[in-house]
């Protein structure tokens, strides 16, 4: 079934992952701030790109490696109130930075695969978009790099392992942490989700926050309402 959203519906059934927390927690804290032109790496079914679209003015552009992924997209924009402002492209991020200029976006954001030499599913789609073999994490920082302006910058969610590795090839690839919020799924519990954001620019010590999802009632925060308010119909 479609997942509506307050000002938009999302129709995931074609794609290998489905609409998740974690994109959510994403699309709702990127600092978007000013930025006319915004790239969504694996777009899926283009929900980072929609939430990117009510929150600013940007032109966006979702690419996805998955036919289905992007027919799906493609589907979910033009029955979006935004459809003049989105675009979804069926490509790898290797042939897209080939046909790209340098410093195109303002600002790129990415829920990425990110299992890395673990077990695979038998179905191959999900493996593309669950595991590092099609999007290593050192091509995504480098063409970040390469596609962001100057001042623009880059928004993701990783597990803490895997982001804390992200952290170290942004590095190498010339971004720097600028922001970071742990992701509690329950008081009690500990971080399993980073939201980063990075910049070209080098930085100061990177502002460190935490939002918990749930207290110990397992009911919602209300800095997690706070936070997704705009989305969910229930908030």
């Amino acid at each position: 079934m479609p997942f509506r959203f307050k000002q938009f519906v999302v129709d995931d059934s074609a794609c290998p992952m489905k609409v998740g927390t974690d994109s959510v927690l994403l699309g709702a804290w990127a600092n978007l701030g000013k930025s006319q032109s915004i790239l969504d790496i694996g777009t899926g079914c283009g929900l980072l790109a929609l939430m990117a679209a009510q929150r600013s003015q940007a032109v966006i552009t979702g690419i996805d490696l998955d036919g289905d992924s992007i027919t799906s997209a493609s589907h979910n924009f033009r029955n979006s109130p935004w459809s003049n402002r989105l675009r979804a492209l069926n490509t790898s991020l290797q042939d897209y930075l080939v046909h790209s200029e340098n410093g195109s976006y303002d600002h790129i954001v990415t829920n990425p695969p990110f299992f890395n030499n673990s077990l695979k599913s038998p179905e191959q789609s999900r493996n593309a978009v669950r595991h590092t073999d099609t999007l290593p994490f050192s091509l995504l920082a480098e063409a970040s790099s390469k596609l962001l302006t100057l001042s623009g910058n880059l928004s993701l969610v990783l597990p803490v392992a895997e982001g804390t590795q992200f952290i170290k090839l942004a590095v190498e690839a010339g971004l720097h942490l600028s922001r970071m919020t742990e992701v509690i799924p329950s008081a009690g519990k500990t971080a399993n989700r980073l939201l980063l954001e990075f910049s070209r620019i080098p930085q100061p010590a990177p502002a460190v926050e935490t939002i918990v999802i749930r207290d110990s009632e397992r009911k919602y925060t209300e800095e997690y309402i706070s936070l997704t308010r705009e989305f969910y119909l229930n908030f």
